[in-house]
């Protein structure tokens, strides 16, 4: 038999697992915009990363191809047409469902953000557009170096055009930051972009 101590703290836990709410933050923007800046405070604030990005990229090394942005925009719109606008989220879903905060990265079709924003037994689900002035972005890339990146002013203009398309199984990149639920301005100080975080938290 549980004494009534015992019984009081069992109802307590759950009560306190039927209200507790997690979050699963998406986010999506443009090119060196800051999302992997913006996903490193929010791991600081305990959140597990997940990105999008990174499915593409393994879909490359299975297929033994060479990593570029263009590569990964390929890949994206083709699983996009063979299983659904909202594919690379769908597959997502049960990784985001455990009792934890989640980022879900590199965000770029308004079905991604749609899968991603349904009905969770103990989570919510925000999108953040992250964006940037274009020759500060550019600048970043030059710094970054990641492979795939645009080497000039030109490859960067011809890649910020293929992230927008008239077709839903491929990127459309300004109608899915349309669909966000807070945005930040990160063509500032990183004290600046913290604070613009700081004050959505607050308000959550």
């Amino acid at each position: 038999m549980f004494s009534e101590e015992s019984l009081a703290s069992i109802v307590k836990v759950r009560i306190s697992e039927v209200f507790l709410a997690f979050y699963i933050i998406g986010l999506t923007g443009r090119n060196a915009a800051g999302k992997g800046t913006v996903a490193n405070l929010l791991k600081e604030r305990s959140f597990e990363y997940h990105s999008l990005s990174n499915t593409l990229r393994d879909e490359l090394k299975k297929r033994g191809v060479e990593e570029s942005r263009d590569e990964l925009i390929r890949v994206g719109n083709e699983l996009r047409s063979s299983g659904g606008s909202g594919i690379l989220a769908d597959l997502m879903i049960e990784n985001v469902s455990t009792n934890a905060n989640h980022i879900v990265d590199s965000i770029r079709n308004p079905s991604e953000a749609d899968s991603l924003n349904r009905k969770y037994p103990n989570h919510e689900f925000y999108l953040i557009a992250v964006d940037a002035d274009p020759e500060i972005r550019f600048q970043r890339l030059k710094t970054r170096g990641r492979i795939g990146d645009s080497g000039t002013w030109e490859q960067f203009l011809h890649q910020e055009a293929l992230e927008e398309s008239d077709d839903p199984s491929k990127q459309q990149l300004l109608l899915t930051m349309k669909k966000a639920d807070f945005s930040l301005d990160n063509s500032g100080t990183i004290e600046q972009l913290e604070n613009q975080i700081d004050k959505i938290f607050e308000g959550l």
